[in-house]
C-alpha cells in the first residue's frame, strides 16, 4: 500500500567471497537497466564523499569485484534490484565540496563474454539437459520460468559435439523452444515467450505506487511507479485497462455500395499494415514484464521504476521444466 512507501531504504554493498563493504549510509544515486534480453543487465551507481583512503582501497585493488544494490521502503517492497560484477570505477568531483565514486557494473558479464563450451554429447539428451550443461559451463544456476514446448522433453536422435561460445548454444536452444533467456541477478532465466514466471502479479494502481497514466505504445504498455523490488523480468503486473491511455487505428478497408469504409481494427503486435503497430492490451489486464528500469537518489527526487509490459495469455497451459 502507498502508506508503506514513504521512508526510503537502500542497501549498497561491494564484496568478495570473504568480505563486504557497506556503503548504504552515504548519499547514493543509481540507474539500473534490467531487460528480458540476452545482453547482461547493467547499473551505474554514484556514491558521494567517501574518504580518500576508502576510495583508494576500493579502486586500486581487486579485493572487491561484486556489487549488490537493494532499494525500496522501510514499510515494504525492499529487496535486491541489481547484483553483478564491477566493470569500472570513475573518480571525480561535482563541486568544490562534493566528490564521487562511480561504480559501473554488469550482471553475469564475465560468464556471458568468456564461457566456452567444448563437449561431446551422446544421443538421448533433452533440450533442458542441454541447458543445464551449458549453464554449468557458464558457472551460473538456472531458473526455468515456464516452458510450454514439448520439445524440451524430446531426446536427441544422435550424438553431437558442442564447440564454441556457450551463449550462442543457449541462444539456439531458446529459439528452438520458442523461449527467451537472460541473466537476472546471477541466475540464467529461461521463460517461454507465451508464458511468465510463477507468482502473483504485482498490482499497479495509485494505492500501490502508480505514478501518472500508463500508456499504450508500439513497444508495449509503459508504466511508471515508485520503486518496487518485486518487479521482476518475466514476472507479471496487473493494470486496470481503463487507466491506460490508448491509441486506436483504422486499418481495415471494406467497401459498401456507398464507397470505401474504414473499420477500426487492432494491429497485432510485431506486424505491419501500413501503419505503426501498437502492442495490444491484455483482456484481463495482466502483462508480462520485459523491461524494468530503476532510478533513485537517496537525497533527491527520483525514486522510480519504469516498466514496459506486453500482453500474454495468462490462462495458457504452461508446463514447468524439471
Amino acid at each position: 500500500m502507498i502508506s508503506d512507501q514513504w521512508i526510503r531504504k537502500i542497501g549498497l554493498f561491494i564484496y568478495n567471497e570473504d568480505e563486504a563493504l557497506d556503503l548504504s549510509q552515504f548519499h547514493v544515486r543509481f540507474d539500473v537497466a534490467n531487460a528480458d534480453g540476452e545482453m547482461p543487465n547493467n547499473a551505474s551507481i554514484r556514491v558521494y564523499n567517501l574518504a580518500s583512503d576508502t576510495v583508494k582501497k576500493i579502486t586500486t585493488s581487486s579485493e572487491y569485484q561484486n556489487v549488490s544494490l537493494n532499494a525500496g521502503y522501510e514499510g515494504g517492497n525492499y529487496g535486491c534490484i541489481f547484483q553483478g560484477q564491477i566493470k569500472q570505477y570513475r573518480v571525480g568531483k561535482e563541486s568544490a565540496t562534493d566528490s564521487y565514486l562511480d561504480i559501473l557494473a554488469a550482471d553475469g558479464d564475465y560468464s556471458y563474454i568468456s564461457s566456452f563450451l567444448n563437449e561431446s554429447v551422446l544421443a538421448g539428451q533433452t533440450q533442458t539437459q542441454a541447458i543445464s550443461s551449458i549453464s554449468n559451463a557458464m558457472g551460473l544456476p538456472v531458473n526455468y520460468g515456464s516452458l510450454s514446448s514439448d520439445l524440451q522433453h524430446f531426446p536427441s536422435i544422435r550424438g553431437k559435439v558442442r564447440f564454441g561460445m556457450a551463449r550462442a548454444y543457449m541462444r539456439n536452444i531458446a529459439k528452438t523452444l520458442d523461449a527467451g533467456w537472460s541473466i537476472q541477478n546471477g541466475v540464467i532465466q529461461v521463460v517461454d515467450n507465451k508464458g511468465c514466471l510463477e507468482g502473483i502479479a504485482v498490482d499497479m494502481n495509485s494505492n500501490h505506487g502508480l505514478i501518472g497514466i500508463p500508456e499504450q505504445t508500439d513497444e508495449g504498455i509503459r508504466v511508471k511507479c515508485l520503486i518496487n523490488s518485486k518487479l521482476r523480468i518475466g514476472g507479471q503486473i496487473q493494470i486496470d485497462n481503463k487507466l491506460v491511455n490508448q491509441t486506436m487505428q483504422n486499418v481495415s478497408n471494406n467497401t459498401s455500395k456507398n464507397g470505401p469504409v474504414q473499420v477500426p481494427a487492432q494491429v497485432p503486435y510485431n506486424s505491419y499494415r501500413q501503419l505503426q503497430p501498437l502492442a495490444p492490451l491484455s483482456d484481463d489486464g495482466v502483462y508480462r514484464l520485459f523491461v524494468v528500469e530503476h532510478e533513485g537518489d537517496t537525497r533527491g527526487g527520483p525514486w522510480y521504476s519504469n516498466i514496459i509490459g506486453l500482453a500474454f495469455d495468462s490462462t495458457a497451459n504452461i508446463t514447468l521444466a524439471p
